[in-house]
């Protein structure tokens, strides 16, 4: 210990008292078993400089449980989080990846309204992704900024589909609504939802279980192409529309080869107690997800 050669020296009346301090501030670096933070919340694995780093599982105080890669403190990599409840079991939330302790890239989310699997940023649906919705519908497509933005398909619980744009989260520019059970296939415009200006054309209606019945007379118009862009006189602009972009057909190409994955997952877990007598120290992510697995 160091020693102080000035001990309660007397100086103008005042007290000097000389106290050995150490400057150097202590660190933990490697693999601590299990680390107890004051307010309440665990911490197991791997510390870098006093920050989870690599590999480590974190429990907080509200019982939210993160398992998974981590960068000097923060969440980044590929992870699980989820919340424990009072009967012990554990209730899976995101299945992912993380960047900047944000849900960033490829994950899966478990809403109350649904399953989200597809794209993130920022902790926001961003990108190509799939929602299935627990009343039975789908949509399939674009998203941006957490909502449905772009080109999509929506499947309703009816068995109708919508095939086109979406903007802010509604049905928005052109689009094809299919009524499946009536046998009606609807071409036309859109803003927020509704239907602006259409046609509708008997395509399948002798194919279906319950077809409408009332059909659709025959168009008996001299000149319907002139009728027709009259009619869509106000999105005049969108009726010359160009050919489908790159981006619009790699949507749909996505949509519809994400049509078999319609079934929904468990999202509660019962053997969700963490045995922490094995570690992953590597960075193969196709160990890490099945080492994952095997605690889930």
């Amino acid at each position: 210990m160091a020693q102080c050669n000035v001990l309660d020296k007397f100086r103008d009346g005042c007290v000097l008292t000389c106290e050995p301090k150490n400057h150097i501030k202590a660190e933990s670096t490697g693999v601590r078993a299990t680390f107890f933070y004051p307010p309440g919340g665990t911490y197991k694995s791997y510390w870098l400089r006093s920050q989870h780093h690599r590999y480590g599982i974190k429990e907080t105080q509200k019982h939210l449980i993160y398992d998974g890669q981590w960068r000097y403190g923060k969440r980044h990599g590929y992870g699980t989080m989820r919340n424990r409840l009072p009967n012990g079991t554990a209730e899976r939330i995101y299945v992912g990846e993380w960047r900047d302790d944000m849900k960033w890239g490829e994950g899966k989310q478990f809403f109350h309204d649904g399953i989200y699997y597809g794209w993130w940023e920022k902790n926001r649906r961003h990108g190509l992704g799939v929602m299935w919705y627990t009343n039975g519908s789908i949509y399939m497509g674009e998203w941006e900024a957490d909502v449905k933005h772009g080109v999509g398909v929506f499947f309703y619980e009816n068995g109708n589909l919508y095939e086109g744009h979406f903007a802010r989260a509604f049905k928005n520019g052109e689009g094809t609504f299919y009524h499946m059970r009536t046998g009606q296939i609807q071409k036309g415009m859109w803003e927020n939802d509704v239907c602006k200006s259409s046609m509708v054309i008997d395509e399948f209606r002798n194919q279906t279980e319950s077809p409408t019945p009332y059909p659709i007379p025959k168009l008996g118009l001299e000149q319907p192409d002139k009728y027709i862009c009259q009619l869509f006189q106000q999105y005049i602009a969108n009726a010359f529309k160009p050919a489908k972009s790159f981006n619009e057909l790699n949507c749909l190409s996505f949509a519809h080869k994400m049509k078999k994955f319609t079934r929904f997952e468990p999202r509660t877990v019962y053997n969700s107690k963490f045995k922490f007598d094995v570690t992953c120290t590597c960075n193969n992510r196709e160990k890490f997800i099945h080492l994952s697995e095997n605690w889930t």
